[in-house]
C-alpha cells in the first residue's frame, strides 16, 4: 500500500567557481540583511586567499584587509576556512589552505 504524505523535502547542493557560490549565496540571502556581512567576510577571504595564491593560517591573517566585519585571528581563520571547504571552494593541503 502507499502512503500519500502532503509534504515535500528538498535539498540543493551547489558546485562551481567560488565566485558564482558567492554570488549564488548572496541572492538566496534575500531579506536576511546580517547575512550580506558574513558573506562579504567571506568573499574577501577567499580573495585573500586566491591573491596569495593559498597560505597557513598566519600567512592569511596578515593579508586579510582592514575592512572585514569581525576582526580575524588564526583559530577563526580556520573555523571560517573549514565552512568553506564543506562548501568545497577551499582545501587545505598540509598547513596550506588553497582554493579548490
Amino acid at each position: 500500500m502507499v502512503e500519500w504524505s502532503d509534504s515535500v523535502s528538498i535539498s540543493e547542493g551547489l558546485n562551481s567557481h567560488y565566485r558564482d557560490v558567492v554570488g549564488e549565496l548572496a541572492s538566496a540571502g534575500g531579506e536576511r540583511e546580517e547575512l550580506r556581512t558574513v558573506i562579504g567576510d567571506f568573499e574577501r577571504l577567499l580573495d585573500t586567499v586566491d591573491v596569495i595564491d593559498g597560505g597557513t593560517k598566519s600567512v592569511i591573517v596578515e593579508n586579510l584587509p582592514g575592512d572585514m566585519a569581525v576582526d580575524y585571528e588564526g583559530d577563526a581563520v580556520v573555523n571560517a576556512m573549514q565552512v568553506l571547504e564543506r562548501y568545497d571552494l577551499v582545501t587545505l593541503d598540509g598547513n596550506t589552505w588553497k582554493l579548490a
